[in-house]
């Protein structure tokens, strides 16, 4: 079943060009924001894997199921040579042993060790669905961007490589993994949070012309594709923050204690000397953008999504919740000389880039004031 609840998101109009409170004139744009959940995926995969043996026809059926065909497509963004003809043996093979391919790209593994925890959740999702959405979008509205009415499309899916994940060809939706949601309600609505805000944003980047599929392009200079990839995780990551939320189970308590960890002054500090000694290797060509990745966004190693989340917190706190959401209006490199702005008027805030990051940001957004 897929329902669709409205809710009426306060976009504010604003500027990163100063920090005072809005002036009276500038009233919130109330633009229709709402989110249609969809168990189709994770439902077929568990009923595909539960089966003694599936037919090639059975398999064309669940590849037509969006969520599924999502699920296979995302594990070849990561692993390029991975993809249908893959799933299709490893599926039909799984469904005949009730073993993992060797490889295991797919991990069909973990929806058959979770099965019944995939099915509680979705029962629990299904008749909770109302105060979820409007839980959620409420979460989202302080920081949301002008995008103007979007339904935000949230597909369950079970397998693959991520927790969660969005195409950056599709800017209205995202899918959540429930395989890895370890049975806990809480940390699925996080999830949530933390995907839909990532539809928000590149909905908004398109819309101004400053969206960049950093996570793809290779066209892309490497080095933008850090400071793009800083300000989206950074940002989703403020706004889904778990230590803000109530309620408890093992994702979102292993979710609070990243934050924790990545909150202790010497890990920050260490997140911002990777930030800058990975920044100068890419621009020196010293190192590929993988490699840069797996060191910072990955989820072993998210010490960027947290450079990211204190500099969002820091302009949250100097100019305002409406600040983040302008911010997809703008290149990535504002988001940044921003923050380089804010720290050097502000001794109190005493994460700070190197001298040459702040060069090359200024190179990127125009002279910083000195």
């Amino acid at each position: 079943m897929k329902n669709i609840l409205s809710l009426c998101s306060a976009l504010l109009l604003a500027t990163l060009a100063g920090c005072a409170p809005a002036p009276a004139a500038s009233a919130p744009v109330a633009a229709p924001l709402s989110m249609r959940f969809d168990y189709a995926g994770a439902e077929a995969i568990l009923h595909a894997i539960e089966r003694d043996s599936l037919s090639e026809a059975d398999v064309d059926s669940l590849l037509r199921v969006p969520g599924v065909r999502a699920m296979v497509d995302n594990v070849t963004r990561f692993i390029p040579h991975v993809g249908v003809p893959q799933f299709r043996t490893d599926v039909r093979s799984f469904a005949r042993t009730k073993e993992a391919a060797r490889s295991n790209p797919f991990q069909l593994y973990a929806p058959w060790r979770e099965k019944e925890r995939i099915r509680t959740l979705i029962a629990t999702l299904r008749a909770d669905e109302p105060r979820i959405v409007r839980e959620a979008l409420a979460q989202l509205q302080p920081y949301a961007p002008q995008t103007g009415p979007m339904t935000i499309g949230v597909y369950f899916v079970a397998g693959g490589v991520s927790t969660g994940f969005a195409f950056e060809d599709d800017s209205r939706a995202f899918y959540a993994n429930l395989a890895r949601a370890d049975g806990d309600y809480h940390g699925v609505i996080w999830n949530t949070v933390h995907e839909a805000y990532h539809v928000l944003q590149m909905a908004a980047q398109r819309q101004s012309g400053h969206f960049s599929a950093w996570i793809s392009d290779d066209a892309l200079p490497p080095a933008e594709r850090l400071l793009a990839g800083t300000l989206l995780e950074g940002t989703a990551n403020l706004v889904a923050d778990p230590t803000r939320q109530t309620g408890s189970g093992p994702a979102i308590e292993s979710a609070r204690a990243r934050y924790r960890m990545n909150a202790a002054p010497e890990q920050i500090a260490a997140n911002f000397a990777l930030f800058d000694r990975t920044l100068k290797e890419l621009r020196e060509g010293t190192i590929p953008f993988k490699t840069a990745s797996d060191q910072g966004f990955s989820g072993d190693n998210p010490e960027f999504y947290f450079v990211g989340y204190e500099m969002a917190k820091a302009i949250e706190r100097h100019c305002g919740a409406r600040c983040i959401g302008a911010l997809f209006r703008q290149p990535p490199a504002e988001f940044f000389r921003r923050y380089i702005a804010l720290y050097r008027a502000h001794p109190e805030i005493t994460r700070r880039f190197s001298r040459e990051t702040e060069a090359y940001v200024a190179s990127l957004a125009g002279s910083l004031d000195r």
